[in-house]
C-alpha cells in the first residue's frame, strides 16, 4: 500500500509500561504507575451508584446535553461556545484537520504534549518551537517572528507539560493582543486545576474577548476519569461550527457523559483530592532538596526529576524497583517526569530513587 510519506516521521503515542507487565519481568509485588500524571484518589464515589443505569442499547447523546448545560453554567459561557471530545487529544486531532493544509505551519513550546507534534505532521504541515528559558518557563514574545502567513495555529501549554510551569496571565493576553486574529490559539489546561500560582488565571475569559482563542479541558486529570476519555473546547461558536464538521457522531459515550456529570457536581471530592497531591507534593520538594537533586517547582500534579544520568537508564532502574515513570523529552535528556500518587506511594518512590541516585 501507499501510505502517505508524511506519516514516515510520525510516532505512534507511547504510554507507559503496565503493572502488570512490570511485576512479571521482575518478579515484583506491588508497582507504582507514576508515569501518566494520573489522579491517585479517582473520580467522585457518585460514580459507582450510577454506572450499573446505563441504557446499553441506546446511542449516546451526540449533543451531550445535559454535561453541555451544567458546563456551561459554571464556565459563564454561552452552550454553543462547548465541544466534547473522546479526550482532549481527539479535540487536537479536530483542529489539526479543519485548518492544516500541507505546508501549513503551527507554533508551540518544546517540550511540550506529543498530540500538537504528530497531529501536525499527519496534516502534512510544520513545526515550529520556542525553547524554555534558564527558569524552565517560556517567553512567548519568542513566538511572534516565527508566525508568517502559513502559521494557522499556536499552541501553547498552560501550565506546561511536562515542565509543569506556568504563563502568567497579564503576559498571555499580552502577546495574544499581538497574534493575528486569523490564527488560532489553542491554550491547553488540561492542569489548570492544580495550580498554586496567584499569577495564573484560566483563559476561559478571554475567549469572549478573542474569537481566535479557544481553551481545551479534561476530566482524566483532577476528575480521575482518564479511562472513560472525555474532554472538551471552549470556542467561539463559529469555532465550533468547523469542528462540528469533523467530529465524528457520539464521539463521547453515554458512560463518559454521566461520569462526567457527576463528577462536576462533586467538587468538594475533586478539591480534596488535589489538596492531597499539593501536600504530597511539598513533601517532594523536601526530600528532593535534602537529597540535592535538581527538580522543576511545579504548577501541576507532576514533577520533573532530573537525575543526571540518560533518562532512559534511570527509568529503567526505578521501573526494576517498582516505579514506572516517564522519560525521553526533547531537550531533557537527564530528566524524568515523575507523577504524584498517594503520599505512601511517593515515600516508597523517595527510598527507591536513592538506590538509583547512588
Amino acid at each position: 500500500m501507499n501510505y502517505r510519506d508524511c506519516l514516515k516521521d510520525v510516532l505512534p503515542y507511547v504510554p507507559g509500561r503496565s503493572e502488570e507487565e512490570i511485576k512479571r519481568e521482575y518478579g515484583l509485588d506491588k508497582v507504582v504507575k507514576i508515569a501518566s500524571n494520573e489522579n491517585p484518589y479517582g473520580p467522585t464515589p457518585a460514580i459507582g451508584k450510577f454506572i450499573g443505569k446505563i441504557n446499553y442499547e441506546i446511542y449516546p447523546d451526540n449533543y451531550v446535553t445535559n454535561l453541555r448545560e451544567n458546563l456551561a453554567k459554571e464556565l459563564d459561557v454561552s452552550q454553543d461556545f462547548l465541544l466534547f471530545g473522546n479526550g482532549s487529544v481527539e479535540i487536537i486531532q479536530m483542529i489539526s484537520r479543519v485548518l492544516l493544509d500541507e505546508g501549513d505551519n503551527i507554533i508551540t513550546e518544546l517540550p511540550s504534549f506529543s498530540s500538537y507534534f504528530s497531529e501536525a505532521k499527519i496534516q502534512n504541515a510544520n513545526i515550529k518551537t520556542i525553547r524554555y528559558n534558564n527558569e524552565y518557563n517560556f517567553n512567548l514574545e519568542d513566538m511572534i517572528p516565527l508566525i508568517d502567513k502559513k502559521t494557522k495555529i499556536i499552541y501553547i501549554t498552560n501550565p506546561n507539560n511536562p515542565l509543569g510551569t506556568i504563563i502568567e496571565s497579564d503576559k498571555l493576553e499580552k502577546f495574544i493582543k499581538k497574534v493575528p486574529s486569523n490564527i488560532l490559539i489553542v491554550i491547553d489546561e488540561a492542569y489548570f486545576e492544580f495550580v498554586r500560582d496567584e499569577k495564573y488565571k484560566s483563559a476561559i475569559g478571554l475567549v469572549k474577548d478573542y474569537s481566535n482563542v479557544c481553551v481545551l479541558r479534561t476530566f482524566s486529570k483532577a476528575y480521575g476519569l482518564a479511562a472513560l476519555r472525555i474532554g472538551y473546547v471552549v470556542a467561539d461558536k463559529k469555532v465550533i461550527t468547523e469542528l462540528e464538521k469533523v467530529r465524528v457522531p457520539f464521539n463521547t459515550s453515554s458512560i463518559s457523559q454521566i461520569c462526567a456529570g457527576l463528577a462536576l457536581k462533586d467538587k468538594e471530592f475533586m478539591r480534596n483530592s488535589v489538596e492531597k497531591i499539593h501536600d504530597t507534593i511539598d513533601y517532594m520538594y523536601r526530600k528532593l532538596d535534602d537529597m540535592n537533586i535538581e527538580y522543576i517547582k511545579t504548577q501541576a500534579n507532576f514533577i520533573m526529576i532530573n537525575l543526571n544520568k540518560k533518562s532512559d537508564i534511570g527509568a529503567q532502574e526505578l521501573i526494576k524497583r517498582g516505579y514506572i515513570v516517564r522519560g525521553g523529552f526533547p531537550l531533557m535528556d537527564n530528566w524524568v517526569r515523575v507523577s504524584i500518587s498517594t503520599y505512601e506511594d511517593m515515600e516508597g518512590f523517595i527510598y527507591a530513587l536513592k538506590e538509583v541516585i547512588k
